[in-house]
């Protein structure tokens, strides 16, 4: 069953006559376009791209599967595509409500005065939580690429380096090693500035302080990958406590994961082991999230997320300690759901602390 048919059938009870996808992301995962500007239409027997002629040959090319395409003429607005692909049976009207603004809304309304919007929030999300075996393929090489990216730069690192020189070095190797891009802004943070967890890079050197904090991700076919590593500069007891409370912590919930688990349960696994070793106020974020065409999807481990874990889902699992005016230490693996319990698909990156130590 194609993902469309997916969709269509899992929306069944919503009794819509069409569902519109207007998140570029979802149009890429129902049909494969890679291109902005455009919609999907999905009804009972099949699905509408509508585009306009920029994007002709490039649909063409990446949507072979595609039979139904809607080329918008100069000047024509994508509501009144709409309204002449959709015609005045539809009634009722399935809609991304967090994606479609109200312009967007008033427009088609305009068009279509007797429709009905009918939202259908995370109709999609909720297909993309199940990776099949092309995703995780894509996953395993973006995971691949950004590892790779890191052996280079631990190994070539100085001193007298800059966070800011440590970012451009790696997103630049993760290309060299087939990355199309990074899969956000890299996160690299020396000494005091690794207790923010989404530091921004600074011109702080290196070499002036005990840890660097690298948090970095690949693209790989629209893929991506999120890891985080702690490279030890100068080591200390009380860099030794943090950081292998941290791996306890995430060993424990990485242990845990298997196909039945709520995902708050696996929060709760790390959270507890940080929060007994006495930093529990010092963890401030949830235990991970799902991974794929975004960055962040559905489902997340934290404290509140009831979703039952599944085969094919990938998510992070991220435990983290900050400390104000010390440092911060998060370790970050990518993990897949298997039908007996996880695969953690970054398995070769180091992490022990003394293999972390420089």
């Amino acid at each position: 069953m194609s993902r469309i048919q997916k969709l269509w059938r899992s929306s069944a009870k919503t009794n819509v006559d069409a569902i519109l996808i207007t998140n570029p992301i979802n149009v890429r995962y129902l049909s494969g376009f890679r291109g902005n500007d455009s919609v999907l239409l999905v009804r009972s027997s099949g699905a509408v791209l509508l585009s306009d002629a920029r994007f002709t040959l490039q649909i063409e090319e990446e949507c072979s599967g595609l039979e139904n395409v809607y080329i918008r003429a100069v000047g024509e607005g994508m509501s009144t595509a709409l309204a002449k692909v959709l015609g005045s049976t539809t009634k009722r009207l399935g809609v991304e409500s967090e994606t479609l603004t109200l312009g967007e809304r008033d427009r088609i309304q305009a068009k279509l005065p007797g429709v009905e919007f009918v939202p259908v929030k995370n109709a999609v999300e909720v297909l993309r939580q199940i990776k099949d075996r092309s995703e995780v393929d894509a996953i395993r090489r973006a995971v691949a690429a950004a590892a790779k990216g890191f052996d280079d730069i631990r190994a070539a690192l100085k001193p007298d380096q800059t966070e800011i020189d440590v970012r451009n070095e790696i997103e630049y190797r993760m290309r060299l090693h087939g990355a199309e891009e990074k899969s956000f802004a890299s996160i690299i943070a020396a000494g005091p500035r690794a207790a923010l967890p989404h530091g921004i890079p600074s011109g702080a050197k290196v070499g002036d302080h005990p840890l660097l904090l690298v948090d970095w991700g690949a693209i790989v076919d629209g893929y991506m990958s999120d890891l985080t590593r702690v490279i030890v500069l100068k080591p200390t007891k009380k860099l030794r406590t943090v950081y292998e409370t941290v791996l306890k912590a995430q060993a424990a919930a990485i242990a845990a994961i298997k196909p039945g688990k709520i995902c708050s349960e696996i929060d709760a696994v790390a959270r507890n082991i940080i929060k007994d070793a006495g930093y529990g106020k010092c963890f401030g974020h949830g235990l991970g999230h799902g991974l794929g065409l975004e960055i962040h999807e559905s489902p997340r481990f934290n404290s509140v997320d009831e979703t039952v874990l599944k085969p094919g889902m990938v998510l992070t699992v991220e435990p983290g300690i900050y400390l104000k005016d010390w440092g911060g230490v998060r370790i970050e693996d990518d993990v897949l759901i298997t039908k007996t319990g996880c695969e953690v698909l970054s398995r070769h990156v180091e992490k022990s602390f003394d293999g972390a130590v420089q």
